[in-house]
């Protein structure tokens, strides 16, 4: 079985154990607030144990299972551990701009994985001399960068944790109004705009996944971009993503999430459309840089969206139920853009696909209502 199906498989696994775990998980914490402090501490200190663990894979076939169950345990406790951290907006939501504060936030984001990748890069990976002396031939330079993620994560991770406020010990759900495992869902059903901005989510997210896990290979595959050049453009992707993610947070305290996550949309697929057009490398610099700019207030946008859609009550479960919505389809795209390329033996009827999702999504969200 190639890397490719097995790295897949692995995802797919993943995925399926968050949307499970997620809404179950929240809503523990909604009736026991303190444990969503255990919950963060402990999945952070898991990430970032498995990231160094990372250090004794290498290239050969006798390290898959070994690796393959590091990255399942990784990003399984990575996107749980993100269902409390972004409900805790909630607690900024009356005296703090959300936009502002949220698209900040994901700039910093980015602007954290860049300098982490720039470090691992220009240290380790390009130098003919590794730092440390690291052994090329062991291939040291190339698995320090699990353990060098592993400490990144963990220490920057630390302001957030140490600065994290003590609960309150009492349930935040008293005896006589409690939600059963069920009571989001029967909430969900009864709250159309949440439902319908979950459903269109679901859809423009899975545009999105596939836009980031293909964009290097069409880049490669059409444009024949080389290691180096396709390095350059991940790069470039995350700081206009960073960009765009810091300047439509102001625009959107202004305008509103709905009208920001529409035109970030809009733009997408026309971005999206040109880049299947273009036959011109220029333009198709120009094109991934703008894609990557409204991805960025999109995926802000969204965040803050869905606090103003959700009540405090059962804020974690429902944040469970956000995270099940950018899992459960998330397969989706990707198989259509492989069995697309494969049958017509092009990459961009293939790439055409994720044009579907995003004009799904942007129908869903123009059909929603948000406050």
């Amino acid at each position: 079985m190639s890397g490719t199906a097995l790295w897949g498989w692995t995802i797919s696994a993943s995925g399926l154990f968050i949307a499970i775990a997620s809404p179950i998980l929240g809503y523990r914490a909604d009736r026991k607030r303190q444990l969503i402090r255990y919950l963060l501490i402990g999945c952070t200190l898991i990430v970032s144990l498995s990231c160094i663990l990372l250090w004794f894979s290498g290239p050969s076939s006798k390290y898959i299972i070994y690796t393959l169950v590091i990255i399942f345990i990784s990003n399984s406790c990575f996107e749980i551990a993100q269902v409390f951290y972004n409900s805790q907006l909630v607690k900024f939501k009356e005296n703090t701009k959300l936009g502002r504060f949220s698209g900040t936030a994901w700039a910093a984001g980015y602007i954290g994985g860049i300098c982490c990748l720039a470090l691992v890069l220009f240290l380790f990976v390009l130098p003919e001399k590794s730092l440390f002396g690291l052994d090329k031939n062991a291939f040291e330079h190339i698995r320090a960068c699990g353990p060098i993620v592993g400490i990144w994560f963990l220490l920057f991770s630390l302001p957030f944790l140490i600065n994290f406020s003590k609960l309150e010990r009492k349930n935040y759900i008293t005896d006589h109004e409690k939600f059963s495992f069920f009571s989001s869902i029967k909430f969900l059903i009864k709250n159309k705009s949440l439902r319908n901005f979950l459903i269109a989510r679901m859809f423009y997210t899975d545009g999105l996944i596939t836009l980031f896990s293909f964009g290097g290979i069409y880049a490669s595959g059409t444009f024949n971009f080389n290691f180096n050049e396709i390095i350059v453009f991940g790069i470039m992707i995350n700081i206009s993503a960073a960009i765009g993610a810091y300047m439509f947070g102001f625009l959107e305290d202004k305008l509103g999430m709905r009208k920001v996550i529409l035109i970030s949309l809009i733009c997408l697929i026309i971005i999206s459309i040109g880049i299947l057009l273009t036959s011109n490398k220029t333009v198709f610099w120009f094109l991934g840089f703008m894609i990557g700019f409204f991805i960025g207030s999109v995926q802000s946008s969204s965040r803050t969206a869905m606090i103003s859609l959700s009540n405090k009550r059962n804020i974690n479960q429902l944040f469970g139920l956000y995270a099940v919505s950018g899992k459960i389809t998330n397969f989706i795209g990707p198989f259509l853009v492989a069995s697309l390329t494969a049958f017509f033996e092009s990459q961009r009827v293939g790439m055409s696909s994720i044009l579907i999702f995003l004009i799904i999504g942007a129908f869903g969200i123009y059909k929603t209502q948000i406050k």
